[in-house]
């Protein structure tokens, strides 16, 4: 049994998760489970500069400190100044979901009294409070080992599911786009894109589903990035189709805002996915059938969520050149589609 540790109410703590969206999504039931069990501390979060917007308007979170991850690995300055804003925040301890080597380094450095981490990697070094549990096996959901850390504190309220919170501006922001690509009633939120932890669902199948869907007459939006439109533009030019796109349109909080106006959301394993659930829209994931990305552990959380995989394939592909993905048939992930659009 873990030790636990004792905080005094005016302790201040940091939780540090620095990776991808979908990481930090999945770290916020972390977040709200320490809040509830310790309300009267001040709670910080160290993020990426580019996931962190999702931690906004959350009354959980006294402070959010950003880390631009690139400049954190090859500029000696930056460092520094980052070592400085964490040394000023005086925290009591700081727990290390993520142990990027840098910023578990700068902790260090920093001199928090309690530097909670895993154990068993070079730089557990860096900790002086380590759990020890692996994650390799995927045996259970990353919010899951998320909250094995809080086996170093006291027990009480636990929360399962992710949260973020939008606000009237975000939502009207939403609004907006949707407006000016003539979105006037329910819609449903096609997002092919992928971060690149995981084999993905092709365009050209996205493109099919598209397809199938427009023809029951329902109202599609394509999101992803600006490259992604793109190359979403020569696909659909060489079948002579139009695609309702909000591509490269959005920022973080307003993808968030329009996924939560959405009935479902179709992806595949990646932040927006993870960020459709934690805004209470129902979601139809697409997972390889690799033990390493199983949904088990990177898949939705909550009853509302569906997840298709290849059938009765064991995935042995090549990363990045996964031709199993392509037994996922469009027709029935439509068909799952419209019985939630339905429902």
């Amino acid at each position: 049994m873990s030790k636990l540790i004792e905080l005094e109410p005016n302790d201040k703590v940091l939780i540090s998760r620095t990776d991808k969206l979908g990481d930090l999504v999945l770290a916020l039931p972390f977040v709200e489970t320490f809040k509830a069990r310790y309300p009267e501390n001040k709670i910080d979060v160290m993020a990426s500069l580019y996931a962190s917007p999702i931690l906004e308007n959350n009354k959980n979170i006294h402070k959010i400190l950003r880390v631009q991850n690139d400049q954190l690995l090859i500029n000696n300055m930056y460092r520094k100044d980052l070592l400085q804003k964490i040394k000023k925040e005086k925290y009591k301890a700081v727990i290390v979901l993520f142990p990027e080597r840098q910023i578990s380094r700068l902790y260090y450095k920093a001199e928090i009294p309690v530097r909670i981490g895993t154990a068993g990697r070079f730089h557990s070094i860096f900790f002086n409070t380590r759990l020890l549990h692996s994650r390799k096996k995927n045996v259970k959901h990353e919010f899951q080992y998320n909250l094995d850390f809080m086996s170093f504190f006291q027990k009480g309220k636990t929360i399962k599911e992710p949260k973020v919170y939008l606000t009237p501006k975000d939502i009207e922001s939403a609004k907006r786009i949707l407006s000016r690509t003539g979105v006037d009633r329910d819609f449903i939120v096609l997002h092919p894109g992928s971060g690149g932890s995981a084999e993905s669902w092709s365009f050209d199948k996205f493109m099919d589903l598209y397809n199938i869907l427009q023809k029951k007459g329902i109202v599609l939006v394509v999101s992803g990035s600006e490259k992604e439109g793109e190359l979403l533009d020569g696909i659909s030019h060489k079948v002579n189709m139009d695609l309702n796109k909000i591509t490269g349109s959005t920022d973080l909080r307003a993808l968030a805002a329009v996924l939560s106006l959405s009935k479902v959301v179709v992806a595949n394993s990646t932040g927006p996915l993870h960020l459709a659930v934690a805004v209470g829209t129902p979601t139809v994931g697409l997972y390889p059938s690799k033990k390493s990305m199983s949904p088990v552990r990177w898949g939705p959380i909550g009853k509302n969520n569906i997840v298709f995989q290849p059938e009765g394939v064991e995935c042995e592909c090549i990363p990045g050149q996964c031709t199993c993905m392509e037994k996922i048939e469009a027709s029935a992930v439509a068909d799952e589609v419209m019985r939630i659009f339905n429902s």
